[in-house]
């Protein structure tokens, strides 16, 4: 009998710059393209169906931009609506007219896309673009974050203004919201910092990467609160300057205290993320590998090699955690089968537990023997 397959790759056609799943069904939402560019390459944002046991892809629907527009570079699925959020800028002639309406907002209806509007989240620059795009778990916020540096909270669906946006140095890196819709985190290659919705206020900022085991120079490059089993942590990706470490940084949120931080690579990590039930950590390296960690202990569960040829530009786990999809540059997009079960440090403690019983019933057995020995 076969063993069962681990990943499976399939070709998408165009280069992969963003993912994400659907917040209840097994459809991948993926984008990216060629750009503002004759290559012939579509700048394409397309669903796909996931079969969790083939771990195939079937298209099912898909929209291409002009071949003058650039390609997709952020994705947002409405966690409530069939709403998808799309980062695309215009088309150069109309950047330099100062109209970039970059954020596009489609609707998902049998099987189709459906484009309904733009709004603008970036500054009119030709080299600026949305890199971020995240819906809160209650659906009552967007955040957009651009390489301009420039991150904004709007509220949903009226797309207005909730409060300043922030003005940081670099690009926003990542960004992404806490279960309870209350907070938020974001970050640049320099700083990380903490908003408090109702407040509007920063309640944690870091302005240097911290792990305990190196002092070299370093850079954040991802966060994500915990959830599930893993909520009160929020999880920071960091990356050395070298290029020749990173690592997974695991904060208690209530106290901002580090509790945790490991070596988890020794090339830069290119995307993060993590399961829905909050089990299970993801990331993708620069050699190109997939690699996913318990977000309990932060042990490694599972390393792909060579998963694409190019570096990692995205990943999604799905709804029921059971498989988590990476994309790349190079035109595909790899299933990936999540190894279910106990994490190693569960495991050692059930097989100690299981070895004292065992202990246990020996040193009974002995003392039964003896005795019976006596008795005689």
């Amino acid at each position: 009998m076969a063993a069962p397959k681990t990943k499976l790759s399939t070709t998408i056609g165009f280069p992969v710059f963003a993912l994400a799943f659907a917040p209840k069904k097994a459809k991948v939402f993926v984008g990216g393209g060629g750009g503002a560019s004759r290559s012939g390459v579509k700048n394409t944002v397309a669903m796909y169906t996931v079969n969790e046991h083939s771990l195939t892809l079937e298209q099912v629907a898909k929209h291409e931009f002009g071949s003058d527009e650039d390609s997709v570079q952020s994705i947002a699925i409405h966690p409530k609506e069939k709403t998808i959020v799309v980062g695309a800028n215009n088309s150069l002639d109309q950047i330099n007219q100062g109209i970039n309406n970059n954020c596009r907002i489609f609707t998902l209806k049998d099987d189709s896309l459906l484009f309904q509007a733009a709004i603008s989240t970036v500054d009119g620059l030709k080299d600026s673009f949305q890199k971020v795009a995240r819906f809160s778990p209650d659906g009552k916020y967007l955040l957009t974050g651009g390489t301009d540096g420039k991150l904004s909270l709007w509220s949903w669906p009226e797309c207005n203004s909730v409060l300043p946006p922030f003005d940081v140095e670099g690009e926003i890196s990542d960004a992404n919201f806490d279960s309870a819709s209350s907070m938020f985190v974001a970050l640049s290659s320099k700083k990380c910092f903490v908003i408090n919705i109702a407040k509007g206020k920063t309640v944690w900022s870091i302005d240097k990467p911290v792990v305990s085991q190196s002092s070299d120079a370093a850079e954040f490059r991802s966060a994500r609160f915990g959830t599930g089993s893993s909520e009160g942590y929020l999880f920071l990706a960091v990356n050395a300057k070298s290029r020749k470490q990173s690592y997974v940084c695991k904060w208690k949120v209530d106290k901002w205290v580090m509790e945790r931080s490991k070596l988890v690579a020794v090339k830069p990590i290119t995307a993060f993320t993590i399961s829905n039930d909050g089990e299970h950590l993801a990331f993708g390296a620069a050699d190109s590998s997939v690699n996913i960690l318990s977000s309990k202990g932060l042990q490694s569960l599972l390393k792909l090699p060579n998963a694409h040829n190019f570096p990692i530009t995205s990943l999604s786990f799905s709804p029921t955690g059971f498989t988590v999809v990476s994309g790349s540059a190079d035109g595909t997009c790899n299933v990936i089968a999540v190894p279910q079960g106990t994490d190693s440090s569960n495991f050692s403690f059930i097989l100690f537990v299981v070895m004292l019983i065992l202990l246990v019933i020996f040193l009974a057995y002995l003392s039964m023997l003896d005795g019976g020995g006596n008795e005689l």
